[in-house]
């Protein structure tokens, strides 16, 4: 549903009935990072019979560093595009623009403080640990980056959720009034029944993607890897039965012109 155009009825309608609003759909997948931080093997010895270990060592814990302090950049570059996306957008409800903003804000904060620690590690199991903790405690791609799409959509269909239901209800006053007046409107009753049907229907995915997403932490992910497994699925369904309210509404519309 792109580019919804205002919708006209004859004289007794409000010319403008209502405006609404494209949604842009969150398209692609969540990506998992695997972690490729452990680092194995025995100690070597040199051909006079001494140990290598401790230059082994040394250099699995500077490898290590070296990964982290990677990752560890590519998720803060991602964290600022995602602070970015909360700034500009327009259909975020107040609630879910303070608690995305937060998370971000700290995961930022947590991460940047990871990173001078882990550049402190002199011990190789501590910086194996540290390491580990980027993607355990903070679940950047699995967790924080999908959830703020989500939750951008969901409010963002909520919105032209909320204007069908409105429209609805000024085509169902116009409806009853040309069947008092002796019109047949059968056929109009029918399709603005399925269009406040398919509206509810996408109202409540909206609404629940929206209420179980967006207080969900990196523990819940820990937890429970599939917790957002069909969240994508759940509101392409919803957009779909938005579309099919929009198409209702305009069918509608031009039947009432042909009474």
């Amino acid at each position: 549903m792109k580019n919804l155009k205002y919708i006209r009825t004859s004289e007794s309608i409000p010319s403008r009935i209502m405006a609404l609003s494209a949604t842009v759909l969150l398209s692609g997948s969540l990506l998992l990072s695997g972690t490729v931080f452990a680092a194995g093997g025995s100690a070597t010895t040199s051909p006079n019979g001494s140990s290598t270990t401790g230059t082994t060592n040394q250099q699995r814990l500077q490898n290590i560093i070296n990964k982290g302090n990677e990752e560890i950049t590519r998720r803060l570059t991602t964290l600022n595009t995602l602070t970015n996306k909360i700034d500009a957008a327009t259909h975020l409800t107040a609630s879910d623009k303070t608690t995305l903003s937060n998370e971000v804000s700290s995961t930022v904060s947590g991460l940047t403080t990871l990173k001078s620690q882990l550049d402190a590690d002199t011990v190789l199991s501590q910086a194996k640990t540290d390491a580990e903790s980027i993607y355990t405690e903070y679940r950047v791609y699995a967790l924080v980056a999908p959830k703020v799409n989500l939750i951008k959509v969901a409010d963002d269909q909520q919105v032209v959720e909320a204007d069908l239901t409105t429209m609805a209800q000024k085509l169902q006053t116009r409806i009853t009034a040309e069947q008092q007046a002796g019109k047949d409107v059968t056929t109009l009753q029918t399709e603005l029944n399925d269009m406040t049907s398919m509206t509810n229907a996408a109202q409540a995915i909206s609404s629940n993607i929206e209420s179980t997403v967006i207080n969900l932490q990196p523990s819940d992910y820990n937890s429970n890897h599939a917790l957002l497994l069909g969240d994508n699925t759940q509101l392409k369904t919803a957009h779909l039965d938005n579309a099919a309210a929009y198409k209702d509404a305009k069918d509608i519309v031009s039947g009432l012109k042909n009474l």
